[in-house]
């Protein structure tokens, strides 16, 4: 996976700290409100209205308040998950966390470590359910994420950030391995290709628009599969297959893998 060059600005940050939204599986209002990215429950990914770098120390204004004392150069990732869930006795709620938004979680981390240089420690990648055990900052009783819905034989905060953990690193040692068997020789220009996202339109008919919210100027069927060059509060800028460009709907585009 991807993320696009914007939503990855310049910025110092010293940890990233992963969460359930304790909602359904499409991210909400709130939810963006509150994190800098969010997986919904098929593994698509969507972007916060807070930028990474609104959360660097010192923080000045607004950011994504995510976690009780500790957002200061904290990165807030969330799994749209969990809505109703109940630790005892055990119920994983409505919309239980996914095994396709656990790896995707991991993939995306990864690559806000390898971007903002953040090693893959307990202190530095974290659950919500850790920090106060870990960094010694209170939380209000916060068990994110110390159950996998998807593994019930999996629990308890420290374990289940030690499983993330790994994921994390095996996902950055396997960037790492692509990275080294690349030929060597003259070095190719960048592809301008290679920070775009595919996906794929799930919506019976989609409108192409030519601005946000914009005049509609195409018409898109399901399963159109376009490049996402760019995508920001609730919208993707978009290229169609006969290189139409555009935006539609985010809530409506499935990443394609």
């Amino acid at each position: 996976m991807s993320l696009p060059k914007s939503w990855l600005p310049a910025a110092t940050m010293t940890r990233v700290i992963l969460h359930w939204t304790g909602g359904a599986h499409v991210a909400s209002i709130l939810d963006r409100q509150h994190y800098h990215l969010i997986v919904e429950g098929d593994g698509n990914v969507v972007r916060g209205d807070l930028a990474i770098l609104a959360n660097q120390a010192p923080i000045r204004g607004n950011y994504a308040a995510h976690t009780l004392g500790c957002n200061s150069g904290s990165i807030g990732v969330s799994l749209a998950s969990m809505a109703g869930a109940k630790v005892n006795p055990w119920n994983p709620g409505s919309h239980p966390t996914t095994a396709e938004q656990w790896a995707a979680g991991a993939e995306i981390v990864a690559e806000l470590c390898q971007r903002y240089a953040i090693p893959v420690t307990p202190e530095t990648v974290l659950s919500h359910a850790e920090v106060q055990e870990t960094l010694g900052i209170r939380q209000r009783g916060k068990w994110d994420i110390a159950r996998l819905a998807f593994d019930p034989s999996v629990f308890g905060a420290r374990v289940v950030g030690d499983r993330f953990r790994r994921d994390v690193q095996a996902a950055l040692d396997g960037a790492r391995n692509r990275a080294t068997v690349e030929p060597k020789g003259k070095a190719k220009a960048p592809d301008a290709n290679a920070m775009e996202l595919a996906a794929i339109v799930t919506a019976p008919v989609l409108n192409l628009r030519k601005t946000e919210d914009g005049a509609i100027v195409g018409k898109l069927p399901r399963g159109t599969r376009l490049a996402v060059l760019d995508h920001d509060r609730g919208w993707s800028e978009v290229r169609t297959p006969a290189g139409v460009l555009g935006f539609v709907a985010s809530k409506y585009l499935t990443l394609d893998a």
